[in-house]
């Protein structure tokens, strides 16, 4: 059995207890990798936290930050992250559609906060995620037990966490799930549904099928959500979450499915869905196009993309190459984690521009919880490092 493989198992076995959530296989994914590499790191992964907290939380792991972030740009060195021992009083002075990268306060788990791309401006943004909190990519919006909140932490709609997904769409105003067709003890068809944000869903399509809950059988994920690029990318694992067994580019608006594939180990598609990653599980990647053509081959595992989908952020589990950024249709590096010894932790990419955060564990920070803290760096298309962030744990985005 593969890391990647341990990593899927690990995964739905959990998700059986945490019902059909769409941003789950990422967390829990990173929750596995957290687990294996505890042997040489001294990582340790409280892995009964999702059965004590399912009452109340969406996913089961979600963020927490170590360490308040007051970036303060130096002339000649990279802004780093200072510790605050007390909650953020100030409420977060932008505008409601400015970007931010967002956080639970370490002093107050329950308060939310935010820091611009920019690494400048932080500050309070609600309340209500003491279980947790799934933000949508802009931070405007967030997922929270069974509860959606704005920026001010006004509860704006609400839905059933154990057996609907909340994966955010590109655009932050809706949300792609699927969902069973009969119940959790049966097996059933999955249902794509697209919901706006305080609205009914709409069913969009059948894709997938689900075994019973019970059977830790695997069932359809959402990789990709675009009303505006008018497609979402849906995967099938395999028995145990392990694989991917099948993918499909579905178009929102038909519920026609544009093109499909599959076999491989591991996932990942750009925000609007034109450009999917698939890994082998050997350490290889295939980029397939819009129509689904083969445009490139890659050495390492693919787990994300840039906005405009020209760069991937790259690693390679259990393996030499370090957690980068590579421009994928010339196969050139343009950022390598500085530490060959961090491993990969998670990314994404910046709403409305070009950098990529992308999230690494450093031993420095080992995890004594049920989420791991990380060293997050900020980098532009350039390859260049905006600011940085120490000893912080993520939302998933």
């Amino acid at each position: 059995m593969t890391l990647r493989d341990d990593i899927r198992g690990g995964f739905d076995r959990q998700q059986a207890k945490l019902g059909e959530v769409g941003d789950a296989r990422h967390r829990l994914m990173q929750d596995g990798l957290a687990a294996r590499e505890s042997v040489s790191r001294r990582v340790q992964w409280a892995a009964g936290i999702a059965a004590v907290l399912i009452a109340a939380l969406v996913i089961g792991t979600f963020a927490l930050v170590r360490g308040n972030i007051h970036p303060q740009t130096v002339p000649g060195t990279t802004p780093k992250a200072s510790a605050s021992p007390t909650p953020l009083q100030n409420a977060l002075n932008v505008s409601d559609s400015t970007p931010v990268i967002v956080y639970h306060d370490p002093a107050n788990f329950d308060q939310v906060d935010g820091v611009t791309w920019d690494g400048k401006t932080s500050g309070r943004i609600g309340t209500g995620a003491a279980n947790g909190g799934i933000p949508n990519p802009q931070g405007t919006l967030y997922a929270a037990s069974n509860e959606i909140r704005d920026r001010h932490g006004a509860v704006l709609a609400t839905f059933d966490p154990i057996n609907v997904g909340v994966f955010w769409s590109d655009d932050g105003r809706s949300y792609c799930s699927v969902v069973r067709t009969a119940s959790r003890d049966m097996s059933s068809p999955g249902e794509l549904q697209l919901t706006e944000v305080g609205k009914s869903p709409r069913n969009v399509a059948r894709v997938g099928s689900f075994k019973p809950a019970s059977h830790d059988g695997g069932g359809p994920s959402v990789v990709a959500c675009s009303p505006g690029g008018d497609r979402a990318v849906v995967y099938q694992s395999g028995g145990q979450g392990i694989g991917v067994m099948q993918f499909w580019v579905v178009q929102l608006s038909s519920g026609r499915t544009l093109w499909t594939g599959g076999v491989g180990g591991y996932i990942a598609a750009s925000h609007d869905g034109r450009y999917v990653a698939l890994a082998d599980g050997s350490g290889h990647t295939v980029i397939y196009g819009p129509g689904g053509a083969v445009l490139k081959r890659l050495e390492g595992e693919v787990f994300g993309f840039s906005l405009d989908g020209a760069l991937v952020v790259a690693a390679q589990i259990g393996g030499a190459q370090s957690p980068s950024i590579v421009n994928w249709s010339d196969g050139q590096t343009i950022w390598t984690c500085p530490d060959s010894t961090f491993g990969y932790w998670g990314s994404f990419a910046e709403p409305g521009g070009s950098q990529i955060a992308i999230g690494v564990l450093d031993p420095a920070y080992p995890q004594t919880g049920g989420f791991a803290p990380v060293d997050l760096f900020v980098v532009g298309a350039d390859g260049i490092v905006s600011f940085e962030l120490k000893d912080v744990t993520l939302f998933s985005q």
